[in-house]
């Protein structure tokens, strides 16, 4: 078992913050809450010997508690370490270890993607599931592209002036590659060429099944590849808002990784990446004009990362764009948490405040930077959903074509 020294939770005392923005808290009483599940029993521990508490499983590692909390304890480190203890004391499912394996997954499935998607839309094989490993038979999943990022993109170095090395994440490689194409995109109508490094799953999936000795080698590779470009002068960026926490906070806070620190100083969301661009006078702001109402939805991961709402920054300098934060707290998918037959209500539950802002705004489609949250707003509402990358390549290569004409 791991050792994550932690001793933030000696300021939790009397304030229940955590417990008000937990999405978990609030949709069920099952969960005992990120106060009692983190820092109460890290203080127990400490004193007695080891506990192991079975609610820990709800919890998704959202990130809302650290966000919250005015003492700045680190609840969300306390209860991954909680989540692994509780791994390895009472096993974890075989659903659970499968699910934790994105980059495996997206690897093979991708692979046989046309059958993959068509066999995962059968009832009868999704209710075999259900029975034998767990997996929701009613849970929508996303699809994979045979012609994934991997494939189709193998630069490794750029030589412009400013140079971005694009940590690409399981999801925009294997399920949307239409992201990563329109980041690099983006990223080349502002003059910047894009590098991909060797990478491997930034470990969130790992982390949330209590799989911490995964995440930890999946992190300290990631660590190492990515210093490698960052002393080269190129800025990490990525279009995954799970992945960017993972490399901003969880690496150097909950696995402790070396070089995490110093790694997290050069690490940007896409949308912050380019807001600080046009805050430096240095953003292409050549973008056509875009008569949409889009709604926006802000994953947690974003939220937890305190950098205020980029997203919305940057597609409001689109000429005649409108654009609504949903503000409706979180989805409920929590990445691998809502595939799980036991947690598929809870998570609906969770996202029906979701559901209801989206039916309410009645805008043209939805705007997220999570292919999970994505997933749940496929299941719950009838909208197209896009990424910012998507609209702003968009914008981009509509004013070119128009200054052609």
């Amino acid at each position: 078992m791991i050792n994550l020294p932690d001793t933030s939770y000696d300021q939790c005392l009397k304030c229940n913050a955590c417990v008000v923005s937990c999405p978990v808290s609030n949709a069920t009483l099952d969960f005992g809450g990120p106060k009692h599940l983190g820092p109460e029993l890290k203080r127990l521990m400490e004193n007695q010997e080891l506990i192991e508490d079975p609610r820990i499983e709800l919890c998704t590692l959202c990130g809302n508690c650290d966000l919250s909390c005015p003492e700045d304890v680190h609840v969300s480190s306390l209860t991954a370490q909680a989540k692994a203890i509780h791994a390895e004391i009472s096993g974890t499912k075989f659903r659970d270890k499968i699910l934790s394996q994105a980059e495996l997954i997206g690897k093979v499935a991708s692979t046989f993607a046309p059958i993959t998607n068509t066999v995962m839309k059968m009832k009868l094989v999704r209710k075999v599931m259900q029975k034998v490993i767990g997996i929701h038979a009613d849970r929508k999943f996303p699809e994979y592209k045979f012609k994934n990022f991997n494939r189709t993109y193998k630069k490794k170095t750029a030589n412009t002036k400013r140079k971005v090395a694009y940590f690409v994440g399981c999801y925009a490689t294997y399920n949307a590659p239409q992201i990563a194409e329109a980041f690099v995109e983006v990223m080349a109508y502002n003059g910047i060429e894009v590098a991909k490094p060797e990478q491997n799953c930034c470990g969130i999936p790992m982390l949330a099944n209590g799989q911490i000795e995964q995440a930890m080698k999946n992190a300290k590779f990631n660590v190492k590849s990515l210093l490698e470009y960052t002393r080269k002068g190129y800025d990490i960026v990525l279009t995954c808002t799970s992945c960017t926490t993972a490399l901003k906070k969880e690496y150097p806070e909950v696995l402790k990784i070396e070089g995490a620190d110093e790694l997290a100083e050069h690490v940007f969301d896409a949308d912050e990446y380019l807001r600080m661009l046009h805050e430096e006078g240095k953003m292409n702001t050549n973008l056509a004009p875009m008569n949409v109402k889009a709604g926006y939805f802000a994953p947690c991961h974003m939220k937890a990362q305190g950098i205020g709402n980029p997203a919305m920054d940057v597609l409001e300098l689109i000429p005649g764009y409108e654009m609504q934060d949903l503000a409706a707290g979180c989805c409920g998918q929590c990445g691998t948490f809502g595939f799980k037959e036991e947690k598929f209500d809870l998570s609906l539950k969770m996202g029906a405040s979701m559901k209801q802002a989206v039916e309410e705004l009645d805008a043209e489609y939805t705007v997220t930077e999570c292919g999970m949250c994505k997933t749940q707003l496929d299941q719950l509402t009838n909208k197209p959903v896009k990424h910012p990358m998507e609209i702003m390549a968009e914008a981009y290569r509509k004013a070119v074509v128009s200054s052609v004409c």
